[in-house]
């Protein structure tokens, strides 16, 4: 396959995620240590998550996350938009420019990807809810807006038509082949693409939220899922279909338990970089030894290995 004239940012749905700290950040960071700055040495993109839950994330917060990056000139990062908006209802007209200011500086900086507006499965395709979907591409018209439905209802090309016309970017989402969900397509328009890989764990999908022992909320069993080597292939097919469609393609890995989402990840840099080896933190190849067939040859003295050298604690 050929990616020549295709920019393909790999990325994960947020880096501060609680498997992580096992395999992938150094087990004694050093003082100081920023784990976006270091997430940022590995991978050219992340969606943001933490925006989903509230809006009270201030611009400083997006410029710090913006020196974070700075190392990395192809760093792009996309943006969660608030749970108010897509799932609960609840936002207020207060909450439209507090997405906004944070929007600003990521933008200024030639750093935004765009906007994710996410629904629910719950979120089906009739009248009303076209209606609001047009109103809210209206409020955030000044950005790139990608939005991803749940539900099958949705998939046809005059929702298609629908989408384009209000200057919408699908998100071709991978879910479980269960209920009514939405197949993985493989869409888009406006130079743009995008997938999120959510895996495809059917037995435990629908198991409820609950706390771990470091009382942070997430999902269990739900995103559970380790992609196997044909279905990155069948992905890496996909892209490639959307090669003149799509200068630019966002791919997002959400099967984070276990930190799987991060060896599918380095996977398909692999893959997208012509089979070439990537950097691999040593902890992460020594959790998961697949990775080592991949994994570029380090210098120990590296700084960012000094920390991680003898593995995982």
């Amino acid at each position: 396959m050929s990616f020549d004239h295709q920019k393909i940012y790999v990325g994960m749905g947020g880096w501060d995620l609680e498997p992580f700290e096992r395999v992938f950040y150094p087990p004694r960071p050093r003082k100081g240590f920023r784990k976006l700055e270091y997430y940022s040495q590995f991978f050219d993109s992340v969606e943001i998550n933490s925006t989903f839950y509230n809006t009270s994330l201030s611009p400083d917060h997006a410029r710090r996350w913006l020196q974070d990056v700075a190392a990395n000139r192809e760093f792009v990062f996309t943006v969660k938009l608030y749970q108010g908006f897509t799932h609960t209802f609840e936002a207020t007209k207060q909450d439209v420019p507090a997405v906004q200011r944070l929007l600003e500086p990521i933008e200024e900086a030639g750093k935004l990807g765009g906007l994710l507006i996410q629904f629910p499965y719950s979120f089906t395709n009739i009248k009303e809810r076209r209606l609001y979907v047009m109103r809210l591409a209206k409020v955030f018209q000044s950005h790139r807006l990608f939005v991803e439905v749940r539900h099958n209802s949705w998939n046809s090309p005059l929702m298609y038509n629908f989408f384009q016309e209000n200057k919408l970017h699908p998100v071709n989402v991978d879910l479980p082949g269960i209920k009514q969900h939405m197949p993985l397509t493989c869409e888009a328009w406006g130079g743009v693409a995008y997938f999120r890989m959510m895996g495809r764990n059917v037995l435990t999908w629908d198991r409820p939220f609950k706390k771990h022992q470091g009382r942070r909320l997430f999902v269990s069993d739900r995103y559970r899922y380790l992609y196997n080597e044909q279905e990155l292939e069948h992905l890496l097919y996909l892209i490639e279909r959307l090669k003149l469609q799509a200068q630019k393609t966002f791919v997002v890995f959400h099967n984070d338990p276990e930190a799987n989402s991060l060896v599918n990840g380095f996977q398909l840099r692999h893959a997208v970089r012509k089979r070439h080896r990537v950097l691999v933190p040593q902890n992460l190849v020594t959790a998961f030894p697949a990775l080592k067939q991949i994994s570029a040859s380090v210098n120990v003295q590296h700084p960012l290995f000094t920390e991680v050298e003898g593995g995982v604690k």
